[in-house]
């Protein structure tokens, strides 16, 4: 299994980005869920988003990438495995 750590920075700006990057790799996309580290709309207010990913590994490590060419946003890929399982 894969899964991506996303750390936004700004987000009230670099959301969409992010958005149009996560729409694009939906097809691999299983899991998401995002965490809003302030409540507050201001621009230094920033977020976390985890994803698991399922499919094939290039296209989560295209995302990866994708999503590190925006500004202000990192994001780690890991791929953990338990033996004999799958996704």
């Amino acid at each position: 299994m894969k899964v991506v750590f996303i750390l936004i920075g700004r987000r009230v700006e670099e959301a969409v980005k992010v958005q149009a990057v996560l729409s694009e790799f939906g097809d691999i996309i299983k899991t998401r869920l995002g965490i809003n580290r302030e409540l507050s709309k201001e621009n230094d207010a920033s977020g976390f988003i985890f994803l698991e990913l399922c499919g094939e590994e290039k296209r989560g490590d295209e995302l990866c990438q994708a999503l590190n060419q925006i500004s202000d946003v990192k994001a780690e890929c890991l791929k953990i495995e338990l033996p004999g399982c799958s996704c």
